[in-house]
């Protein structure tokens, strides 16, 4: 199981040290990035100039979906190891669930699930569409796939 961990920042929560329920959305985000670079590629094109990884110029990951469920609140200073899972790839998205542990407990304080989408530019038409994702990534997404099951 791929895993991102992290401490909860002040500036992410509330008076009473509680998170704000949005940001587990960028938690979500930030370790299905850190998942990217484990595999030597970067989200973003400009991501590249960080040393080894790939470069996929014009292609993108937005959200066609995002959703948590919270049962309990994170708070200040916790340690969060958030479980990176694939649920399901296919041509052109792939389906995470994100499961939140801590202070070494079993079940998750959190789930949320995410279903990204490649895209790239359309040079003629000015805007995104929906593409295969390019092999290289595919190949290494499986093959990680692989391993966190």
């Amino acid at each position: 199981m791929f895993q991102y961990t992290f401490r909860v920042p002040f500036a992410d929560t509330d008076l009473a040290g509680i998170v704000h329920f949005a940001n587990f959305f960028r938690y979500m985000e930030n370790a299905e990035h850190a998942f990217y670079r484990s595999l030597g590629f970067s989200v973003h094109p400009g991501g590249s100039a960080a040393k080894g990884l790939e470069s996929y110029p014009g292609f993108g990951w937005p959200r066609v979906s995002a959703a948590c469920d919270y049962k309990k609140p994170l708070r200040f200073e916790q340690e969060v190891a958030v479980h990176v899972q694939i649920l399901e790839r296919r041509a052109k998205t792939i389906r995470y669930q994100f499961d939140f542990h801590v202070d070494g407990e079993d079940a998750p304080v959190a789930v949320g699930n995410l279903t990204v989408i490649c895209v790239r530019f359309d040079e003629a038409a000015k805007r995104m569409r929906a593409v295969d994702m390019p092999e290289a990534i595919r190949e290494k997404i499986d093959a990680a796939r692989g391993r966190l099951h």
